[in-house]
């Protein structure tokens, strides 16, 4: 689709061309918002929407949003994709250098996409939970056993979710209204990542969804969704997302010190030299 917009975009008249250019620059928004709100995104109108659509060779909208949401989740190797984008960066004896600016861009920008209220919202309820699960799988299950192992210190009652090991209906026995799920979704979406959240909100959960869109398939499961924005491919976005999972703790520490440094200290009593050799 960006493709065909890109060969297309300097034929359309001024209005088209704003439509163009947020079609290429935000598909995944696109993919989920109404003719007539793009509309006003744009700063044009629906009807500018809808001639925008019959140019690029569509029957309206509707068919220029399906091609959209089609192209975005079709299943495609995301290290290929890697691979790809960072042939283009090329030989380099400070590759590292780019990369490493390329996150800081990707960083800034999944920033600037948080809703403020509705991250306040997932750290009030991660805070005042019964109990926290967490769900990763795949190339998903590092940052869950990361985010529940830092979630250890501020609170009691987080576990990760094993469905490999053990039957997800007996998981969500103890789910209910007062229970908190946090669930990671990324492409290539697994439909069994995509059936326990769906289930545990209907256990009464509220469930926090991570993932790389908005339109994401999990959304219809999630009471809140946040996006982390990086390029086309999965493995880059492990920037933000692991530097959204810190906010996130540190937030839940600033909401609650008192109960974080006394963990802490417990934790330290409990050590006593148990885990680590001394003198090396």
């Amino acid at each position: 689709m960006k493709g065909l917009v890109h060969r297309e975009i300097l034929k359309l008249p001024r209005g088209q061309r704003k439509v163009a250019e947020y079609v290429m620059e935000r598909p995944h928004d696109v993919a989920v918002c109404s003719g007539s709100e793009l509309g006003e995104r744009t700063g044009t109108s629906e009807s500018t929407v809808i001639r925008f659509s019959y140019n690029m060779g569509f029957t309206g909208y509707p068919a220029l949003q399906k091609a959209i949401r089609e192209e975005l989740y079709t299943p495609e190797s995301s290290f290929t994709d890697y691979q790809d984008d960072k042939l283009t960066i090329g030989e380099d004896s400070r590759i590292f250098e780019k990369v490493m600016e390329r996150d800081q861009r990707a960083i800034a920008e999944t920033a600037r996409n948080i809703d403020p209220v509705q991250f306040d919202r997932a750290v009030r309820e991660i805070l005042t939970a019964g109990n926290v699960s967490v769900l990763g799988l795949r190339a998903s299950y590092p940052a869950a056993a990361w985010l529940s192992l830092m979630l250890r210190f501020v609170r009691d009652g987080v576990d990760v979710m094993h469905p490999q090991a053990e039957d997800p209906a007996l998981a969500m026995v103890k789910m209910d209204s007062s229970s908190v799920v946090i669930v990671f979704s990324f492409h290539r979406y697994l439909k069994e990542t995509l059936e326990i959240a769906d289930l545990a909100k209907k256990r009464g959960a509220f469930v926090i969804g991570i993932s790389d869109s908005l339109s994401a398939p999990v959304s219809g499961c999630c009471d809140v969704l946040f996006s982390m924005e990086s390029g086309s491919n999965t493995v880059d976005k492990a920037a933000p997302l692991f530097s959204f999972l810190n906010s996130l703790v540190a937030a839940l520490c600033v909401k609650d010190p008192a109960t974080v440094k006394k963990r802490q200290e417990a934790a330290r009593a409990i050590d006593n030299g148990f885990y680590y050799v001394e003198g090396i």
